[in-house]
């Protein structure tokens, strides 16, 4: 059985794989003052698949490598869907919706259950 860590580092890969079959991927990295903002998931300077690639997932994934603590809870999921219905990815957008609920479930899921390290 796989422990937590590698489950929500799977999810992510996961989410990756699908942003990029969305053509949600992007090569270029944002500004550093778009990387710095204070707002919750970068609102006024990055679109929502820009805030996960260059700050959710690589902030995730240094997480589970360093085996830290997890985040409390997760509710990414609702941003999520904002921006799918926004960018007219609705029906494609399906499973990358899945994905980000299933890591929601996940970090906020761990706080309740304890990690199995193996």
């Amino acid at each position: 059985m796989q422990n937590r860590y590698d489950q929500i580092y799977l999810l992510s890969v996961d989410i990756e794989k699908e942003m990029r079959t969305l053509r949600q991927w992007e090569g270029g990295v944002p500004g550093t003052e778009a990387l710095s903002s204070e707002l919750p998931f970068c609102y006024d300077t990055l679109m929502f698949n820009q805030w996960l690639q260059w700050i959710f997932l690589p902030r995730i994934r240094a997480v589970v490598e360093g085996e830290a603590p997890l985040p409390e809870k997760s509710e990414i999921a609702p941003m999520a869907e904002i921006w799918v219905e926004e960018q007219n990815i609705a029906s494609p957008g399906y499973r990358l919706l899945e994905l980000i609920r299933e890591m929601d479930r996940q970090i906020t899921d761990a706080q309740s259950t304890p990690l199995r390290l193996m």
